[in-house]
């Protein structure tokens, strides 16, 4: 599987924002806003998976989640998406892994990130450390992945 991280001009940004227009469209707005506003900054980064030429899957990293409390958290993973015919295959984990060594090589020692998604990301690592908000009034839990 090969990794790549995406800017506003990369050959794979058209493709995965087709992917995410018709697989998940709340993805694909928060794509296109942040391609809009691209910097050179550290965050967001997406960084799309591949294999064999096709895209599988891809996660961002951020700065900041949108949740009410513990913004003095930094950085967050802030999707993870596969794409539906690439589900159950287990490449979830694969995606996770490049995510946390990207965080690591950054040089932080945590991730961090907020999800419905009970007793998924409990399965790599990640410990819960707190309940709160999104922006939008919806609960999530927080979690932390130590990184070594």
């Amino acid at each position: 599987m090969k990794f790549e991280i995406i800017t506003k001009n990369s050959k794979l940004t058209p493709e995965l924002l087709n992917i995410l227009q018709a697989e998940w469209s709340k993805a694909y707005g928060w794509l296109t806003d942040v391609i809009d506003d691209w910097s050179l900054t550290d965050f967001p980064q997406i960084v799309v998976a591949t294999e064999n030429n096709k895209i599988i899957g891809y996660y961002s990293l951020v700065a900041r989640e949108l949740v009410k409390d513990n913004h003095d958290y930094t950085p967050w993973l802030g999707t993870l998406f596969i794409r539906k015919e690439y589900r159950n295959k287990h490449f979830s984990p694969i995606l996770l892994e490049d995510a946390c060594r990207h965080v690591k090589d950054m040089g932080y020692e945590n991730l961090f990130l907020a999800t419905e998604h009970i007793q998924f990301y409990e399965k790599f690592g990640f410990e819960e450390i707190g309940l709160g908000l999104y922006l939008w009034g919806a609960p999530t839990k927080f979690y932390k992945k130590t990184l070594k």
